[in-house]
């Protein structure tokens, strides 16, 4: 079962089977209460805020992503909040480790003490798009690195040691310097990069390293994260993903599917992944972490990242739904993740189930005629909180394509990848 997993072509099975049935049962009680805006030199802020001058200089911005629920952690800290400090609140499910690293790292290297400014970010799936079902796998991080342009510079997937800081940091200050020194042309920056990497991987790597190279162009190179940035970026992860299966399973002893869940305990110690981030360092070294951090955490975790959850980011879908949902069929198409992005859909129509006769076009060509609009799975969570709909299970058992409303019914009707199509088309045609 584990060749199966590790050969399955983007690693679905694998990076979606902690959304689909859990990460860890968070609530607003479950956060720690003791406030971290400040502990022994490190200054927790919220993210991407404003630096001055000279912070943008000489301060390092070290981004801790957790998986958990943006909605509840967001809630819990309004509660617990105190207006007058920065990035107050609660701690997240990895804080109290995440700063005893730091701790130990300004002992040993105290030059470090007044150089990193620390912004939570809290961008797990929401109960909403759950199933409302309590999550009980392990918990996720990521721990990224940025200049104080909000360029990403180095990231791991884990939660570092002081060890790990310490490389961090160094590799980060390195890669500073060759933005410096390449400040104007990114294609130099990015084959400097991928030298680097070369001579880091482990040996399994280079193969999918060299892959890599011969997929993108250095000439006339940019550092914009556009579709064709995001199609080559998902192209490479699908790519790097059998390979670090393999690999982790050569040295973790991983041979059958229930080993998934152990992998996700390793994952959250930084040696684990650390192969997979130098490999994809080319791809995204010097990206605005702004724009990269969506397809990031997606193409870590398997998840779409649900970041962005204040109305106002999201008006005009709102505006759109509700102006729609008490007086007709509202069909919302949502966006795969970032790996499945260039898989063609809808699929053609090759099951020989005679209930199956009607195609996945066909039900699109219907759902044409009703209000419809795609939307990514952070658009759908704040329209099911703010319209106060009821939650759905986005990954299972299966992914969902499609949400459809229908006027006066509080429970949507969800339209998944193993549904037929066939028995959708008639109930919206003859509405």
């Amino acid at each position: 079962m584990w060749n199966a997993i590790r050969l399955c072509p983007a690693t679905v099975l694998l990076m979606g089977f902690a959304a689909a049935f859990g990460s860890m049962a968070f609530g607003p009680a479950a956060f720690s209460q003791q406030p971290v805006d400040q502990d022994e030199g490190l200054i927790f802020r919220d993210p991407f805020s404003g630096l001055s001058a000279s912070e943008i200089e000489s301060k390092l911005v070290v981004f801790l992503i957790t998986d958990e629920d943006p909605f509840e952690w967001t809630k819990a800290k309004l509660d617990q909040a105190d207006k007058n400090r920065l990035g107050g609140g609660p701690d997240v499910w990895c804080g109290p480790d995440f700063r005893r690293s730091f701790q130990k790292l300004f002992v040993s290297r105290p030059d470090l003490k007044d150089r990193c400014i620390v912004q939570r970010v809290v961008a797990g799936l929401p109960k909403n798009l759950t199933g409302d079902v309590a999550r009980t796998l392990p918990p996720r991080a990521i721990t990224a690195i940025c200049d104080g342009q909000y360029r990403l510079l180095n990231f791991s997937v884990g939660v570092p040691e002081p060890s790990d800081l310490v490389r961090l940091i160094e590799d980060a200050e390195e890669t500073k310097a060759l933005l410096q020194l390449h400040q104007d042309d990114p294609a130099a920056l990015s084959r400097a990069v991928l030298d680097r990497s070369n001579k880091r991987v482990d040996r399994v790597y280079h193969g999918a390293l060299a892959r890599l190279t011969e997929q993108v162009s250095f000439d006339g190179a940019s550092l914009d994260v556009d579709d064709a940035w995001i199609s080559q970026y998902a192209r490479s992860v699908s790519d790097l993903n059998p390979v670090y299966l393999y690999d982790a399973g050569l040295r973790f002893g991983l041979s059958d599917g229930s080993d998934l869940v152990r992998l996700l305990v390793l994952e959250q110690h930084c040696e684990t992944r650390r192969n997979w981030c130098d490999a994809l360092a080319p791809s995204t070294i010097a990206r605005p972490m702004r724009a990269i951090m969506n397809p990031l955490i997606d193409t870590a975790w398997g998840i779409p990242a649900v970041l962005e959850i204040d109305p106002q980011d999201h008006e005009e879908p709102l505006r759109w739904f509700s102006a729609r949902r008490d007086n007709a069929f509202v069909v919302l198409a949502v966006q795969p993740t970032y790996l499945d992005r260039d898989i063609s859909w809808p699929p053609p129509n090759v099951s020989r189930n005679p209930l199956a006769k009607r195609s996945w076009s066909e039900l699109e060509s219907v759902m044409a005629n009703h209000p419809f609009r795609s939307v990514t799975a952070e658009q759908l969570a704040v329209i099911l909180r703010e319209n106060d709909e009821l939650a759905i299970n986005l990954l299972a058992p299966t992914r969902a394509r499609y949400v459809v409303f229908e006027p006066g019914k509080k429970k949507p009707v969800v339209i998944r990848e193993s549904d037929l199509p066939g028995k959708f088309i008639n109930r919206l045609e003859t509405k």
